[in-house]
């Protein structure tokens, strides 16, 4: 429980302000451009933060490392809070990712390092349970807390949430692992990273990962200005549309733990990629034709979160089975790389922001077209191992 309340914090630190995100242009006297990257960059922090945390908790032990992590999470989240310009901002944000990404990793390792199989079982379905509820509410939260109180304090209730998470693992969480001293050698993480990266059949499904992700940051990254400011949703109102979007997503899991005993594998990630890809199709058409409105934007994503639902079940299953040796590193990697491209994903939204919905559009054409061709290399693969 512990771990699923430091995640969800960490999930909240973006969902919780995007309703926020059209009236802080006026508040630091800035552009949508440079806002739009205080989640990007955020993205890619966590997404490259998640490579140093693996060897740090092995030398060090889960419970130091993952305490200090949500320790310096809270300030940063404070000084989001208090920042007074976009500069400000965006360094407390990367901060705020960067140290975010130790509950990430610290979750994988410390439910496999306690739990028996079985208990991990119920340990990863509440976890994911946390995953799927957190971004619904969150937004819905955040509107009527930028209404009520304002900003600043969808960062404050963030810094709450990881006072509280450090303050139960300093006191309930105990050590899982044994710390080893040579854990940090250069040589041994090195060797380590350069086998899992240069590993064709991880990197495939890593990749995979990654634009699945990438669909669900386009829209949050985007969405706020296209709903609020182009279409006139009132903050409040905003979470709403994002649930729809969560839902469907929590549907489609749902879906790929039924497919999985009665298709192989790699059929429930072609379906869901499918569905997915149909969903993009459907968004850049009414984007195109000029017929996107608050409902179909939320209905045509929910078509793209319902099939990265079966894409998320299966992809980091095969890229892990890929990997034979240093399975701590590989979950570092695969969390690294696929967040590190979501991030990059989500930047492209910010970097060619005109004001309309067009570079929505275009982010979500490129994203399925990569998607569908890392999926055509997937079935290659899979095709040559039989």
């Amino acid at each position: 429980m512990i771990m699923v309340l430091a995640e969800s914090g960490s999930i909240m630190s973006t969902d919780l302000y995007t309703p926020s995100l059209p009236f802080l242009t006026d508040f630091f006297g800035t552009t949508p451009e440079l806002l739009k990257l205080t989640i990007s960059l955020n993205i890619i922090a966590f997404g490259f933060a998640q490579l140093i945390y693996g060897p740090l908790s092995d030398r060090f032990g889960r419970r130091p490392v993952f305490l200090g992590s949500i320790f310096l999470f809270t300030i940063a989240s404070i000084v989001c809070g208090f920042a007074m310009s976009i500069d400000h901002l965006l360094i407390a944000r990367v901060f705020q990712g960067f140290f975010a990404a130790a509950q990430a990793v610290m979750v994988l390792a410390v439910f496999k390092d306690l739990f028996t199989e079985k208990e991990q079982v119920k340990a990863f379905a509440m976890y994911g349970m946390a995953i799927a509820i957190t971004p619904a509410v969150a937004p819905i939260l955040g509107g009527y807390i930028h209404v009520l109180l304002g900003w600043e304090f969808n960062f404050f209730l963030t810094a709450l949430v990881g006072l509280i998470s450090a303050l139960l693992t300093y006191f309930l969480l105990p050590e899982s692992t044994t710390p080893d001293p040579s854990a940090l050698k250069m040589r041994s993480i090195l060797r380590s990273y350069w086998s899992i990266f240069s590993n064709r059949v991880f990197l495939v499904y890593a990749g995979l990962a990654g634009m699945a992700l990438g669909f669900i940051y386009t829209f949050v990254t985007a969405a706020p200005f296209i709903l609020i400011t182009l279409f006139g949703v009132e903050p409040q109102h905003f979470g709403y549309y994002q649930a729809v979007i969560v839902i469907a997503f929590f549907l489609g899991s749902l879906l790929a733990t039924k497919l999985a005993d009665l298709m192989v594998s790699i059929q429930v990630l072609n379906l869901g990629l499918a569905i997915a890809v149909l969903g993009a199709a459907i968004v850049v058409g009414l984007i195109y034709f000029e017929d996107l409105t608050p409902v179909t934007l939320s209905l045509g994503y929910a078509f793209v979160a319902f099939g990265i639902g079966p894409v998320f079940a299966v992809a980091p299953t095969k890229a892990m089975s890929a990997v034979k040796h240093s399975v701590g590193s590989a979950a570092a990697a695969f969390g690294s790389l696929e967040v590190g491209l979501s991030g990059i994903i989500a930047g492209f939204v910010s970097i060619i922001h005109d004001g309309t919905a067009g570079p929505l559009g275009l982010v979500t054409a490129f994203t399925a077209i990569t998607a569908v061709t890392l999926g055509i290399i997937a079935n290659h693969m899979h095709k040559n191992s039989d």
